[in-house]
């Protein structure tokens, strides 16, 4: 058998799944390394995994951890959770010659330690199981974290103000003055990256408490008169 190698195959599954990717790993001396394997069809031992490589099965996968570009490939073959999954194995048990990574979604850097990964973009994905799309490391993350709700949204989602409303370094106001109101509050409130649901929902505070303001005003004083089309809004018109 090969040794320094990661074998990915279909092995065993869970309630509502017939198989999951499992994993093995065979190190410089030949020693077998159950890394994740389930059900009926997972491979705990040497022989085992001998001779499920020699019967040439279908939906197999052998990478050489030894070469960077297989770790590469491996990372852009396989899901974001079982890439995490593999790397936490390596950390807790570190082979001679071996440098596993995971690979960034964003900025493709390499990430050695689980610590600095973040899985975004969570759904599920059959069965009772869910599963994560993206794989960012904690310098893609802190940047597309809203500093208001303090939700990953991704940084094209993130809006950077400065302390006159405007947004991105102050390169535009926005159209909507409710927005502008939005954006200096925030900003008061010591937020300057904020994501757009943030912004917008602020605004539409803003915005229906000015309506209330304004019909309390015209109930009890008649200025604005109901009718006028300062109170159109209230009409549906």
């Amino acid at each position: 058998m090969k040794t320094n190698i990661l074998v990915e195959y279909k092995g065993g599954g869970y309630d509502g799944c017939f198989w999951e990717w499992n994993y093995f790993f065979i190190d410089k001396d030949g020693e077998f390394h159950d890394i994740f394997s389930s059900g009926r069809a997972g491979i705990t031992n040497k022989q085992d995994g001998q001779e499920f490589i020699d019967s040439d099965p279908n939906d197999v996968y052998i990478y050489d951890l030894t070469d960077v570009k297989e770790i590469k490939t491996f990372n852009t073959e396989c899901n974001v959770v079982n890439i995490t999954g593999v790397l936490q194995w390596f950390e807790d048990n570190p082979q001679d010659g071996i440098e596993f990574f995971a690979v960034c979604s964003k900025c493709k850097n390499h990430i050695n330690s689980c610590e600095d990964i973040h899985l975004e973009e969570w759904h599920g994905c059959g069965g009772i199981a869910s599963t994560a799309d993206v794989l960012i490391c904690s310098d893609c993350y802190s940047i597309g974290v809203c500093g208001c709700c303090n939700e990953y949204v991704g940084e094209s989602e993130i809006v950077y103000l400065d302390n006159e409303g405007k947004w991105n370094q102050g390169s535009d106001r926005f159209d909507n003055e409710y927005m502008n109101q939005a954006a200096i509050k925030m900003l008061n409130d010591g937020y300057d990256n904020v994501c757009n649901y943030c912004l917008d929902y602020q605004a539409g505070q803003i915005e229906q408490d000015e309506k209330q303001d304004l019909l309390f005003l015209s109930i009890s004083t008649g200025t604005p008169d109901m009718f006028s089309d300062e109170m159109r809004w209230f009409w549906g018109a």
